[in-house]
């Protein structure tokens, strides 16, 4: 009985211990800081749990796992690269509308 025991208690703090875990969104918010241009940030919640995107979704189509893998430029963007797969006004918001700009480019008054 006390070895069922054990093991229920073991059981139960593994399912809690992973839904933890699920809750947290991989990466975290990432910021960059590119040449001549606004800072940006990106929201791995918003992406991830908002819109319902997955990981795979992104990582390896769009982008490396590896940080500072990829260098991104605008001009990939606008040709489909990169943010610039998605967003191209059909499934997201399009990086060639100047109005979208401050949908990622942060004001420089609001650096994070």
């Amino acid at each position: 009985m006390n070895g069922l025991l054990a093991i229920m208690v073991v059981i139960i703090c593994l399912v809690i211990s992973l839904g933890f875990a699920a809750n947290k969104v991989g990466g975290g918010d990432l910021n960059f800081s590119p040449k001549n241009a606004s800072p940006v940030a990106f929201s791995h919640e918003k992406h991830v749990n908002a819109k319902g995107i997955k990981c795979s979704g992104c990582h390896y189509l769009a982008f490396q796992m590896a940080k500072a893998a990829d260098k991104m430029n605008m001009m990939k963007m606008t040709k489909g690269a990169f943010c610039g797969r998605c967003h191209n006004g059909k499934l997201a918001f399009d990086v060639k509308d100047q109005k979208s700009c401050l949908l990622c480019h942060l004001n420089r008054k609001k650096r994070f």
